[in-house]
């Protein structure tokens, strides 16, 4: 099987895979929302996961895996297996050492933290219950930690399954919460559901690790060394560092992995430290404001996960093999087939969940504590959000193609702009806005941002196809606008029930597709011809 079948086939699994993750994610969200709605507990349950959202995204999240894989394919493309354990059980036992030490401070000082920082504006009551549930779902950091590692190694050796299947393990433990724990416990079984969820994300890829014979057996020796290299960078950071030894001594390994994720998490902070911001202007504003714009958020997820990570997961490590292998033409064709793909699919879902996103909350989630107001509330933030997806999947494509090429530091700088500008939106938007303001804030700054990572990345890298990508979105645009069209005749006739769900959406994807066809779009029937071409191998 060539690469590009075998990418394809690896991109449809995890796409399946995701789908069914954001499915048990979407039943989660729509039990815990017809349970708690858009009030004060789920006021408080949303405000105490974001410093723990923090702390796992920083370690464990993209930061973790952006600089663990290229380092690591380089041991394997070595065939140095015994060298690849080595580091993956060093970088293990630190992520349990840093995330261990900042979950017991967090636990410690959750009080001050929820009265100063995260939502001042809340009641002592409120308060006091957000800090109490942060102080449980602070524990899931440690074991996110270490199931992020074990999902870069699995998918540095191109297994994707089981990482793609981790988040339905997690929404299962919030379901064993809610209702084995909260008829007892009340909000806080939900929490301690959560810290569930995290041990079966790991528990769920152990199978791949004995596929590939891996151990968990750490190195003191390695474990120092790594505890003092942490301290060595934090105190010249910002600098250059040396970095001998790289790719030839597991030493060398764990230097630049710690090296690369330094810019990284001052990048991921910058995303966590906006995610504050918001806290704060939304705890100002009308009861459940917070718990909108992060229903909102979670909706947009869904196509943006399914479309635009789902890829980018795939090809990332790709990217880095080619990199490492000095075959850069062909790493520059992988991204910008990657990115024609990603815009044919995420432009219509975006228009799509502009036209139906009303009628579909109302559909799913306005039942129980769930009310017409909350369907009004968390669709002014989907129908912003919506326009963010092409953009937030573009970047998942741009950023890891610096990643790729061993270098975190751009990116970084281009987050911290971000940063700027978010806080900046926010300051001025939202007392003219309200929750409206705070996603168009969110949804302006990410635009900006791929289009900076683009553009840095050409400037590096030269032509980037230049043309034939701005052709693709002409096409996908002009399509989306056929496909608005007949949702929005769809709609007029139909109403918007059920009925107008399950006939408009097929129906405008239908359109749009065909009329991209007829544009002259190759990426669809490319996609079809490896399919067959797969199916017949």
């Amino acid at each position: 099987m060539n690469r590009a079948r075998y990418l394809l086939q690896s991109t449809l699994l995890v796409i399946i895979f995701l789908g069914l993750g954001k499915v048990t994610g979407f039943v989660r969200l729509l039990l815990v929302s017809q349970a708690y709605g858009t009030g004060r507990e789920a006021d408080a349950f949303t405000s105490a996961n974001q410093l723990p959202e923090v702390f796992i995204v920083l370690i464990a999240g993209g930061a973790l895996a952006a600089a663990f894989i290229p380092v690591y394919s380089q041991y394997l493309t070595s065939d140095r297996q015994r060298e690849a354990a080595q580091l993956a059980n060093t970088i293990i036992t630190l992520v349990i050492c840093l995330l261990g030490t900042i979950a017991l401070l967090g636990a410690i000082f959750a009080p001050w933290l929820t009265r100063t920082i995260m939502v001042p504006d809340y009641d002592p009551e409120l308060q006091t219950l957000t800090a109490s549930l942060m102080r449980v779902i602070l524990i899931q950091t440690v074991l996110f930690g270490v199931s992020g590692v074990l999902s870069s190694i699995l998918n540095a050796n191109q297994h994707f399954a089981l990482p793609a299947l981790a988040p339905i393990a997690l929404d299962i433990g919030y379901l064993v919460g809610l209702f084995a724990l909260t008829p007892t416990m009340g909000i806080h079984g939900l929490a301690w559901g959560t810290v569930l969820g995290g041990l079966l994300h790991i528990l769920i890829q152990l199978p791949g690790l004995r596929r590939y014979r891996f151990r968990y057996r750490p190195d003191a020796h390695l474990v120092r060394f790594g505890l003092a290299e942490i301290g060595r960078q934090i105190r010249h950071f910002g600098q250059r560092l040396e970095l001998g030894g790289s790719g030839r001594t597991v030493e060398g390994g764990v230097r630049e992995i710690i090296y690369l994720m330094g810019p990284r998490i001052v990048m991921l902070s910058a995303i966590q430290a906006a995610d504050i911001f918001v806290l704060r202007f939304g705890s100002g504003l009308a009861e459940g404001a917070v718990t909108s714009y992060f229903y909102g958020f979670t909706i947009m997820q869904l196509p943006e996960t399914l479309l635009g990570t789902a890829i980018a997961i795939v090809v990332f490590p790709t990217m880095a093999e080619l990199f490492n292998e000095q075959r850069l033409a062909e790493m520059k064709a992988l991204a910008i087939t990657a990115l024609r793909i990603i815009w044919v699919l995420t432009v219509p879902a975006a228009i799509a969940l502009l036209i139906v996103g009303r009628p579909a909350i109302q559909l799913f989630l306005e039942r129980g504590a769930f009310t017409a107001l909350s369907t009004e509330l968390v669709y002014a933030t989907v129908a912003i959000f919506s326009l963010r997806i092409v953009a937030e999947a573009t970047v998942e494509i741009v950023a890891r193609l610096f990643y790729a090429r061993h270098n975190t530091r751009t990116p970084m700088i281009t987050y911290i702009v971000w940063f700027t500008l978010n806080v900046l939106l926010l300051y001025l938007l939202v007392p003219w806005l309200g929750i409206r303001g705070m996603a168009l804030a969110s949804t302006t700054a990410f635009t900006v941002l791929a289009v900076l990572l683009y553009w840095l990345n050409r400037r590096e890298l030269g032509s980037l196809s230049n043309g034939e990508l701005v052709r693709t979105a002409i096409r996908a645009l002009a399509a989306a606008a056929g496909m608005a069209g007949a949702i929005w005749l769809l709609g007029r006739l139909l109403g918007s029930g059920l009925l107008f769900l399950l006939v408009a959406v097929p129906a405008g994807l239908i359109i749009y597709f065909a009329l991209n066809h007829l544009l002259g779009g190759r990426e669809i029937p490319e996609l079809l011809s490896l399919v067959r071409q797969r199916r017949s191998a």
